[in-house]
């Protein structure tokens, strides 16, 4: 049976959260600088339009970080950790993502499937600075594949369900 965002409303998880899109950012190639937009598209079981990381049947289709993760992070370092450089699309805030994984999320419309923990790589120490893999630690962010697409925004809710 496919879910649909309106049956997937009765399952919202009223324990957890919610947590709110603090930013979304676009690469378009890989490499590339990260960009930050204030909606996007995200289609099912490919990821958002516009970035190279969507790639239909992967398990990284979309990757999210928790916003406060960052902060940490900045304040280990002692600096100012610029917008998108955790090369994660989408930023929450308000929403501890490390227990999500195995479950779904809302955001509007889109159900997302919380594959794994997006672990930081190397990138890291180019993109944030020295240390800034080691910084995030386990705080890397999530990796999800798309269950229903639709538009994403800024300061949307991001819900648990519960499945």
């Amino acid at each position: 049976m496919t879910r649909t965002a309106s049956s997937m409303a009765g399952r919202i998880d009223l324990t957890i959260g919610p947590g709110q899109i603090e930013s979304i950012h676009l690469a378009p190639a890989r490499g590339a600088p990260a960009r930050g937009v204030e909606s996007a598209v995200v289609e099912p079981d490919h990821g958002i339009v516009g970035d190279w990381r969507s790639r239909l049947g992967s398990r990284r289709q979309v990757t999210l970080i928790d916003g406060a993760a960052i902060d940490r992070a900045a304040e280990t370092l002692a600096i100012t950790i610029p917008a998108g450089a955790t090369r994660r699309q989408i930023v929450v805030r308000g929403l501890p993502l490390n227990p999500s994984v195995g479950k779904h999320l809302s955001i509007g419309e889109v159900i997302m499937e919380v594959a794994m923990l997006c672990d930081p790589c190397e990138q890291m120490e180019t993109a944030i600075g020295p240390g800034g893999r080691a910084a995030l630690g386990d705080d890397g962010g999530i990796c999800v594949r798309v269950i229903q697409g639709g538009e994403v925004r800024v300061g949307d809710e991001v819900r648990v369900l519960v499945d």
